[in-house]
């Protein structure tokens, strides 16, 4: 039932979107481009107040991929900031937003890098300049009260890490069951033989090539950590993607769980390599004009720059 719901509310906000080719959006001064579609709520939004949302982001233009989406997972909880209008993101539109309204907000990418907040460098090669990232929102709860809102984060985490523990255990035993687990991992093995490559195995099936182990706060579940990474095919060694990112380390493991995993053994400053057998790396969502498929090994090279404790009220 809630995967009818998921897939009626994608197809209604691409027949909009497609349809009406921004007919019906609205600009904020800060020239944020948006549709709300009104819930009929006679509740109003204020600064401080905490949106618990479902969230998707796509890149439209040059090709259609999707890039996040909390539907069927953990929903996005963020809280009202005061002078959001003038911003040019999706904050812009926030206080706009009331208990079970849908919204539809698009950037402009070449926007976003004449204002300096992207940086050509560092966009993925599937997303172009002439792109627009598409941010489509539902309304589940607007939370006044602070410390209830950190309460219903704490409990949708907990939920999330079960949810995704369960499934990951499922995925795993059906794996192991079909030997298809080993097969990956052996593919692994032989590639850091060939390549006469020194790696620790971590119990989940993760090698890690420990340069540095760094000597700061320890990555873990929880903690926001930076990290400058170069993702490369372990069939090629072919660059796919380099970055510096600030990310939460999550209890479920994240889109690509043997990263997560690879990271936890390193601490601020450290620096090594990630190698990742397919049943670990991307098994859905691979990246439009990724250089692999679904189930491909990937390697990641890896430098922790900074380890902190990440934000509690937004996600």
């Amino acid at each position: 039932m809630n995967s009818m719901k998921r897939i009626i509310f994608f197809l209604f906000v691409a027949v909009i979107f497609a349809s009406c080719k921004n007919a019906g959006f609205k600009t904020t001064p800060g020239g944020v481009q948006y549709r709300i579609f009104d819930s009929g709520s006679k509740d109003s939004t204020k600064a401080g107040y905490v949106l618990k949302m479902n969230q998707t982001i796509r890149v439209s233009g040059s090709g259609d991929s999707l890039l996040h989406s909390t539907y069927g997972g953990m929903p996005f909880f963020t809280q009202v900031q005061p002078g959001t209008p003038a911003v040019y993101a999706p904050d812009a539109v926030y206080p706009l937003l009331k208990k079970g309204d849908s919204a539809v907000v698009i950037l402009s990418v070449d926007s976003l890098l004449k204002r300096g907040q992207l940086q050509e460098a560092q966009l993925p090669p599937f997303v172009k300049k002439s792109d627009q990232l598409v941010y489509t929102f539902k309304v589940l709860d607007v939370i006044k009260d602070e410390q209830a809102a950190r309460l219903a984060f704490q409990n949708e985490l907990g939920e999330e890490g079960s949810r995704q523990i369960a499934k990951q255990e499922s995925d795993s035993a059906t794996l192991e069951k079909s030997g298809e687990k080993q097969r990956q991992i052996a593919a692994v093995e032989s590639y850091l033989k060939k390549k006469n490559i020194a790696a620790s195995k971590t119990s989940a099936g993760v090698f890690v090539k420990i340069d540095n182990p760094g000597n700061g706060a320890q990555v873990a579940a929880g903690k926001e950590v930076t990290v400058k990474y170069t993702g490369k095919t372990l069939n090629g060694d072919r660059p796919f993607d380099s970055n510096v990112i600030t990310a939460e380390i999550s209890t479920d493991g994240g889109d690509i769980p043997g990263l997560e995993e690879g990271l936890k053994q390193f601490k601020q400053g450290g620096k090594g390599v990630i190698y990742i057998p397919g049943f670990l790396a991307y098994t859905r969502d691979v990246p439009s004009d990724a250089p692999f498929k679904a189930f491909d090994p990937l390697y990641f090279e890896v430098e922790i720059q900074k380890v902190a404790d990440a934000a509690k009220s937004s996600r």
